[in-house]
């Protein structure tokens, strides 16, 4: 029989599970409890007995995705600096098509937004932000004590690779810049990754690719 912290822990997930849906069909602005709710496997009432108002439940959620955002990025299945890199910065990358993956990386911009005027926001949203230029900077400190990176500061470059790839995304998902985040992958390999590297290492072979292919 499944504890009270057992069932208070699928509960949060669900509805965690349900706000990342809603925020990915309906994004930020457009985002209502009954969307939520829409999603939300148990009933609507239970919804509310935990949250109260919108922002109640998107400030837990940011609190939720920091952890699972910079873990994801974190991932991988090998230990070499490199292709860890590769994959990071490819997992920016928002394909044409890709429709749950653009709103909800719009509803996250949208999020940021709110940190301009909400210190709630702003204070749990500075953690997400430093979590995942950290991810960065942890490959780049191990590809430099590898000797497969040059001396660096991995911090600095972390966040020069990261806030490149945000801004990419960025401009794909509110201007229709097409292809912007793909075409940043390939030139933060062309240029960044490379000059990074230490002699007779290159990067990956997608760089300069047709990004229709």
């Amino acid at each position: 029989m499944a504890s009270e912290v057992d069932v208070q822990e699928d509960t949060h997930e669900a509805i965690m599970g349900a706000t990342y849906h809603a925020l990915c069909k309906h994004g930020y602005a457009h985002l209502t409890m009954q969307d939520i709710a829409d999603e939300f496997d148990k009933s609507r009432s239970l919804l509310h007995y935990h949250y109260d108002t919108k922002e109640e439940l998107l400030l837990a959620f940011v609190d939720n995705i920091v952890g699972w955002i910079g873990d994801r990025l974190a991932e991988s299945e090998t230990e070499e600096p490199l292709e860890r890199l590769e994959e990071y910065i490819d997992r920016f990358v928002i394909e044409p098509g890709e429709e749950d993956r653009e709103t909800f990386a719009l509803a996250l911009l949208e999020l940021r937004v709110q940190a301009v005027h909400n210190d709630e926001f702003r204070e749990k949203l500075s953690v997400h932000y430093e979590k995942n230029v950290e991810t960065v900077a942890d490959i780049v400190a191990d590809g430099i004590d590898a000797g497969v990176f040059r001396e660096v500061d991995p911090e600095a470059t972390g966040e020069a690779i990261y806030t490149a790839l945000v801004g990419a995304r960025m401009y794909q998902v509110t201007l229709g810049a097409e292809h912007a985040s793909r075409r940043m992958r390939d030139q933060l390999a062309a240029f960044v990754v490379d000059d990074l590297l230490t002699d007779g290492r290159e990067p990956a072979a997608y760089a300069g690719d047709d990004p229709e292919n």
